[in-house]
């Protein structure tokens, strides 16, 4: 019920700025004419957009992805919680942490690659690829690596680091939270877009060498643009919607625990 909440919360904007980025890498529209456009259909017929499999995509993504990080936590939590009250077994941080990591990214990773097919070919270039090329899915399946990485695992070593200097619990995991997803975007913005290239340019009749630096020359283009995109888009998902998520799950999982103990 959380992870649904927070993400139906933010997924009007992430619908939003992804479609930007794909109509920006077919060069069909700016981001800002793209995000514009979005914005009015959505003024004038919210329920229409949040009927639409667009919308509904980019909700059931973010939806199993939080509901399977929360879930995973919990699991860990109690089994943590059994193992530090036995004397046969000991705890493995390291073990749980590359659970919840691995699980989370499988389910981030199929879900968003379904939607990323979807959402190019429904607004990828009319020369597209017949078929997303595999070379697509493997940049998106690394760039959803990085973004979970960053999101879920990476902010509680980095939140340790600045507590270890002398910040406040709180304020160390919330920084971590937001910072390390949208610094993570330098990286992840630039795969991305040359994912959805593939698909817009096959480049089948060029050599390798002209297609690499048509690539690169995209890349260098577009940087600003899809790295300011990518952080207008991530900071909602897993930066705020990471602190909402954290918050109100740990709020009743507290809950929980209090009941059982009375």
């Amino acid at each position: 019920m959380v992870a649904s909440s927070i993400t139906l919360a933010v997924a009007p904007f992430l619908t939003i700025i992804d479609k930007a980025i794909v109509q920006r890498a077919a060069g069909s529209h700016t981001i800002v004419q793209s995000a514009f456009e979005s914005f009015h259909k959505i003024t004038r017929n919210p329920v229409k957009f949040v009927k639409s499999p667009v919308f509904l995509m980019m909700w059931g993504v973010y939806a199993a992805t939080y509901t399977t990080a929360n879930s995973l936590k919990t699991i860990v939590e109690e089994s943590d919680r059994k193992r530090r009250n036995s004397s046969r077994s000991s705890y493995d941080e390291k073990m749980d942490k590359a659970f919840i990591f691995v699980g989370t990214t499988v389910v981030n990773s199929a879900t968003t690659l379904m939607k990323d097919q979807a959402y190019a070919k429904a607004f990828g270039t009319m020369g597209s690829a017949a078929r997303v090329p595999m070379i697509s899915y493997g940049l998106w399946a690394c760039r959803d690596c990085m973004v979970i990485g960053s999101s879920f695992v990476l902010p509680e070593i980095v939140s340790k680091s600045l507590e270890e200097q002398g910040m406040e619990k709180t304020k160390a995991m919330t920084l971590s939270q937001m910072a390390c997803p949208i610094l993570t975007q330098a990286v992840a913005g630039p795969v991305q877009l040359l994912g959805l290239d593939f698909v817009n340019r096959p480049m089948h009749e060029l050599s390798y060498s002209e297609a690499v630096g048509k690539r690169i020359n995209l890349l260098y283009n577009n940087f600003f643009s899809i790295f300011g995109a990518r952080v207008a888009r991530i900071a909602p998902a897993y930066g705020i919607g990471g602190v909402g998520n954290s918050y109100f799950r740990n709020k009743w999982r507290d809950s929980v625990d209090e009941r059982i103990i009375l």
